[in-house]
């Protein structure tokens, strides 16, 4: 949708489409499927199994995938049902024939269920009809699909990657068949659960087995506005064996599996150029565990680097630290640093299998210092089981000690403590999880003896992680529980300023249920527990062995470094541990600098281009540029930035036809090519309209837009300047008021246009100015038809139009 109803709402970028990369095709004669994340844009555009998913079945020709983010809340209650529909194409959710959920967090399933409310489909999977999609799930939270069994229709469980174009290319021949055909064919594969066919099915997880021998993504799409991790990401490596007892992460995704150096390094490559990112985050559950680690960071620095962009890892586990990690990633840039030690005390770390010594520990963050990193992230976690108070002091005590050996000069220290939550298919998924009341007086203890150290802590809301507990333990009685909340409002309840911890104990009360009864209830080892038919290939006996383990503060190796520990995962045929194999790319020259020129694009904005804001309007042509190979210039420091600047840009939601970028770069030798390269990557509205050679000097020149006032405007405008109101009030960046004068900005004035002055008193803005005096801004009509350079000091007001750099057409 690209109407200006978005203009009455927050960060309307997160709603135009037209991404670089994006995927558009015509649903005629194909397989409609909605790829939908219950999350804002800027999350779920962050995930990169999403993006995966999205290509994938967008390689078929009998599919059409498009997307679907739920909507902020400021846009669900001005906007309603207009924001329920797909990304690309603008249709409802109910028009799909396939909708699939991606479930990464248990505190997003309200907001799966007001996507369903908002566009008509029925809450529970048997009251829906042959005019309804199919409605799919996937993702971690699926290894306990109870608290949505009778919401789902189908479950898909395990990495899907590998299987899912094949899957709804068959879905794609069963057009004519019924709805019960179409889940029978779905129910008949081994990793799907579909309740309304086969409710107590036993089902598998599935291993994606080729993953080590393909890429991660070719086409990366670009978001309008920056995503929560806003980069290219490659996976090193799935899958952990370490066996932390905690960690459902390490048990869902076994067995270990690394990809080469060269399959890694050619996939970042190639991300980098179909993205013009700037940066590469190398994923993988435990980076520093990868068997050629020292080699192939120092291959992907040498390429990285080459392209001007920099690379970073994941959270390292200490007792992998080794000095080459520092050395060579700070050859591009010193991202943040973080480890988890999880516990304090080493009793505790025992108990859950964390492998780490205080030694570790320590040493790990003396070597970031001395390489020149200027502080360290310590993640914890309390409420484990078995945990006593003296391992939650422990916490301080551990972070105060890391304090001390980095001495006390700039290296800061943060300690974070999450509040445990016993998952599924792990060691402690039997275990009771700590009350609310419990973990608050965790905190308060453990805050307390941090102030004493004058550190800080920062911490998990209890209530949110009990919540978290309830559906990640909980059952098919959640279903009900779900939909009464969903009609009560609730939604976005992993969000801490939406989040309702009363309504939400109401809901449950009203329903006669407590959230202890879920989250806190203590399995026994014979207990049926509610997710027994998802097999996740890890067997029961060694979660039981584990368990018992743990309780006698007992390790247990990793089977990568040791012997096998027969979790029960691998077959040793086609479902084992892959170690990297020994190619590497070959050397490549370094590039040369180059000397650079500076040019201005006349550029216009339309459609989805005028809800960008100036960051991101730059951010998207920093993108646009470096795809068409542009040779950017940066600045100098520890976070370079392009050098290019929109001049004067327009307020967001108002179309300009002749604006200006400034930019310096290498030496464009044809004009009218490049303009033509990098239109064919911009956005659908977005567009270069001439390229000039041309350096900007703020200080010696001045700027005037000249904007045309659509409809009733000019009369309304007429109207308040008579009536002595040609102002509004605006908050200072100190949040005081101030009066914004139009008399002070208006240059000239005639029929339906005006030409207003900008630059170092500020600006007047039409839009706030007209929605100031009582109209809407989705009615509002303005233009920016062009934006003047002219020399200061300011000439009389008619030079404007007469000193103009470049006109438009008429």
């Amino acid at each position: 949708m690209l109407d200006n109803s978005l203009l009455t709402i927050s960060k309307p970028s997160r709603y135009v489409n037209h991404e670089i990369n994006s995927v558009h095709k015509s649903k005629e004669g194909r397989l409609s499927f909605c790829l939908a994340f219950p999350d804002v844009y800027e999350v779920g555009m962050s995930h990169i199994g999403f993006k995966m998913l999205y290509e994938r079945l967008n390689s078929s020709d009998n599919i059409v995938c498009e997307r679907f983010f739920m909507p902020w809340t400021d846009a669900v209650s001005e906007l309603g049902e207009k924001v329920f529909v797909s990304l690309e194409s603008g249709c409802g959710l109910k028009s799909f024939d396939v909708l699939g959920f991606s479930l990464q967090y248990e505190l997003s399933y309200t907001n799966v269920l007001h996507s369903m409310k908002y566009s008509g489909i029925p809450y529970f999977s048997a009251e829906r009809g042959e005019n309804d999609p199919i409605v799919t799930a996937g993702g971690s939270c699926v290894m306990n699909p109870m608290p949505l069994k009778n919401i789902i229709d189908v479950f898909f469980i395990g990495e899907m990657e590998g299987e899912i174009t094949d899957i709804f290319d068959k879905l794609s021949e069963m057009k004519g068949e019924n709805r019960k055909t179409k889940l029978e064919y779905l129910n008949s594969l081994p990793f799907t659960y579909v309740p309304l066919i086969e409710p107590d099915k036993t089902v598998k997880r599935n291993v994606y087995t080729g993953f080590s021998d393909d890429v991660t993504i070719n086409s990366l799409i670009v978001p309008m506005m920056p995503a929560v991790q806003d980069r290219v990401a490659v996976e090193i490596s799935r899958g952990c064996t370490r066996g932390c007892r905690f960690c459902q992460a390490g048990y869902i995704y076994r067995p270990s599996r690394e990809r080469s150096i060269e399959a890694i390094a050619n996939d970042a490559l190639r991300q980098l150029a179909s993205s013009g990112y700037m940066e590469v985050s190398m994923l993988s559950l435990s980076a520093a565990d990868y068997s050629r680690l020292e080699e192939l960071l120092v291959t992907m620095t040498r390429l990285i680097s080459a392209e001007g962009s920099s690379l970073s890892l994941p959270s390292i586990r200490a007792d992998r630290i080794q000095d080459f990690i520092f050395r060579e990633l700070a050859k591009v840039r010193k991202s943040g640093f973080t480890i988890a030690p999880e516990a304090g005390s080493q009793r505790l770390r025992n108990v859950i299998n964390k492998n780490l010594t205080e030694e570790d520990i320590i040493s790990a963050v003396t070597k970031a210092a001395d390489a020149g990193w200027n502080g360290a992230k310590l993640y914890f976690m309390i409420g484990l089981p078995f945990e006593t108070d003296e391992d939650v002091l422990a916490i301080a005590d551990l972070a105060h000690r890391v304090k001390r050996a980095v001495g006390k000069g700039r290296f800061d220290i943060k300690v974070s403590a999450s509040n445990f939550v016993p998952k599924p298919h792990t060691p402690f998924q039997i275990f009771p999880q700590n009350t609310a009341a419990e973990l608050r007086r965790k905190q308060m203890l453990l805050s307390d003896r941090l102030k004493s150290y004058r550190m800080r802590l920062s911490w998990h809301d209890v209530e949110q992680s009990v919540m978290e507990g309830v559906f990640s333990r909980g059952d098919e009685r959640l279903c009900d529980v779900l939909a009464l909340a969903a009609d009560r409002g609730l939604m976005f309840d992993g969000w801490s300023e939406c989040f309702d911890s009363n309504a939400w104990k109401q809901v449950f009360r009203d329903l006669g249920f407590t959230m202890e009864e879920f989250a806190s209830r203590e399995f026994m080892t014979q207990d049926k527990l509610p997710w027994s038919n998802i097999d996740s290939g890890v067997e029961s006996g060694f979660f039981e062995n584990e368990y018992e383990k743990a309780r006698e503060e007992a390790v247990t190796e990793d089977c990568r470094e040791g012997s096998c520990t027969n979790c029960g995962v691998c077959d040793f045929k086609d479902i084992l541990n892959v170690y990297a194999g020994d190619k590497i790319p070959e050397e490549t020259t370094p590039k040369e600098s180059e000397e650079t020129f500076h040019y201005v694009f006349y550029i216009e904005k339309r459609k989805a281009g005028k809800f960008l804001s100036a960051i991101e309007s730059v951010r998207l042509f920093t993108h646009a540029a470096r795809i068409a190979e542009i040779k950017l210039a940066f600045t100098q420091g520890f976070n370079p930035q392009p050098k290019m600047r929109y001049l004067i840009p327009p307020p967001v939601g108002v179309e300009c036809s002749w604006d200006l970028l400034a930019l310096e770069c290498g030496r464009l030798n044809n004009f009218g090519e490049v303009q033509k390269k990098i239109n064919s990557i911009l956005p659908d509205g977005v567009k270069v309209k001439r390229v000039m050679p041309y350096k900007v000097n703020e200080k010696k020149v001045s700027f005037a837009g000249r904007y045309r006032l659509g409809g009733e405007l000019p009369v309304v405008l007429d109207k308040l300047i008579a009536e002595d109101k040609a102002f509004y009030m605006k908050k200072d960046k100190k949040g005081r008021d101030k009066k914004v004068e139009l008399s002070e900005f208006l240059l000239h004035r005639q029929k339906d246009e005006i030409v207003l002055l900008s630059g170092e008193t500020g600006s007047f803005n039409p839009l706030e100015f007209f929605s100031y005096h009582g109209l809407s801004r989705a009615e509002l009509d303005v233009e920016r038809k062009n934006l003047y350079m002219f020399p200061k000091p300011r000439q009389e007001k008619n030079t404007a139009e007469e000193a103009e750099v470049e006109d438009d057409e008429s």
